[in-house]
């Protein structure tokens, strides 16, 4: 794996040919952390998944303007975990290398794209680019807390078209091996956790990313967004500027029962079809968790069997004109807060109960490569 990795990534610069697509034109999707767990996601494709989601993190890759270093290692975060030696900052998790050094812990861009594009395994991808970097930074809307985090806030004058270029810099060195990205996420988080300038200001600076895409000739480049996390048909015309060549709108799915998650997609699905500029939507995120391990931090559908849970919304999803893919939250629990029990994976890297009851269900697989039992719920 790490020759083919080398080998992938110095050739970057000479892929010409279309990036692998879903198979089937809908995108069974997981969002991978973006680690050297091969295993895992080996697992996920023989269950079924057919497409990965990975974040790029602008701020980490380009902390000199103009000068992206592709190859430089970084800590994105959910490639941290507790603190275990008590210094006051998350630890990378065991695996992530690590030796304290710039550009000597966690893993580059160039990493974390090849490890899902490289051969043999060659997924579809699907990159969602967020981040900015503390050059281009300026100041929070009003109404914006002014301890947002440094990486949501807002482009400052005469760094409008930054984001452009670093977009249309990840699709011409990427699109060979992506085939969809993904610009910025959840811009109506509460307390502008994750965009912190104005509804007019995302669409200017980020929205109209969606040409570069386009312009770059990543095949097929589809390009996502706004990526909501309060999805309805009012939201996204406010968020939407419809005169960009978006091909998929998105939104994540999070709500605590599972009839109010059949009710959104169906909302969503006749809003879409009602709009005639809208393709089509991914579901970008979502997985049920147990009733029993409910936190106010942990959203998303709660059913006692959280397999069969994210099949009913999985196959609503499917069933519906407007929904072109959906991602399951997250690939395994490591990264993120393991009391939600979304995952596919445990922090150990022990495979849940759940893959295979949506193996099963969701994809009719029968037979798996990998036995179902003793790990875990």
């Amino acid at each position: 794996m790490r020759w083919s990795l080398l080998v992938f990534v110095a050739a970057w610069p000479f892929l010409l040919a279309g990036a692998p697509v879903p198979p089937t034109g809908f995108a069974n999707g997981v969002n991978g952390l973006p680690r050297g767990l091969t295993a895992a996601l080996d697992d996920a494709s023989a269950a079924g998944f057919d497409t990965v989601r990975t974040f790029l993190r602008w701020d980490k890759i380009e902390t000199v303007e103009g000068r992206p270093d592709w190859s430089c290692r970084y800590l994105g975060g959910v490639d941290v975990g507790p603190d275990t030696n008590d210094d006051g900052r998350p630890d990378a998790w065991p695996g992530i290398p690590c030796d304290g050094t710039p550009c000597g812990c966690g893993y580059s861009a160039d990493e974390r794209v090849a490890m899902v594009a490289a051969d043999p395994r060659r997924m579809p991808l699907f990159l969602t680019i967020i981040g900015t970097p503390a050059w281009a930074r300026g100041q929070p809307a009003d109404g914006c807390p002014r301890d947002v985090p440094p990486r949501a806030l807002p482009l400052k004058a005469g760094k409008e078209d930054a984001y452009r270029r670093f977009v249309a810099a990840v699709a011409e060195r990427y699109g060979g091996a992506a085939y969809a990205f993904g610009l910025w996420n959840e811009p109506d988080l509460d307390a502008c956790q994750a965009w912190a300038g104005t509804v007019r200001q995302f669409k200017e600076q980020i929205l109209s990313a969606a040409t570069t895409v386009k312009a770059s000739g990543a095949d097929p480049g589809l390009v996502v967004a706004p990526t909501l996390e309060s999805p309805s048909g009012p939201a996204m015309d406010t968020w939407m500027d419809w005169s960009q060549p978006v091909d998929l709108l998105s939104f994540n799915l999070y709500v605590t029962k599972v009839p109010l998650g059949l009710a959104k997609i169906e909302e969503m699905n006749a809003w879409c079809r009602a709009r005639r500029r809208c393709r089509g939507f991914y579901v970008t995120e979502f997985g049920a968790h147990p009733p029993a391990r409910q936190k106010p931090h942990c959203p998303g559908p709660v059913a006692p069997d959280p397999g069969a849970a994210d099949v009913a919304l999985m196959k609503r999803c499917r069933a519906r004109r407007g929904c072109a893919g959906f991602f399951l939250y997250r690939l395994t629990d490591q990264g993120g807060p393991s009391t939600c029990g979304r995952a596919l994976i445990t922090a150990r890297g022990c495979r849940k109960r759940r893959l295979c009851t949506i193996a099963e269900r969701f994809f009719g697989r029968t037979t798996l490569p990998f036995e179902c039992s003793g790990c875990g719920p």
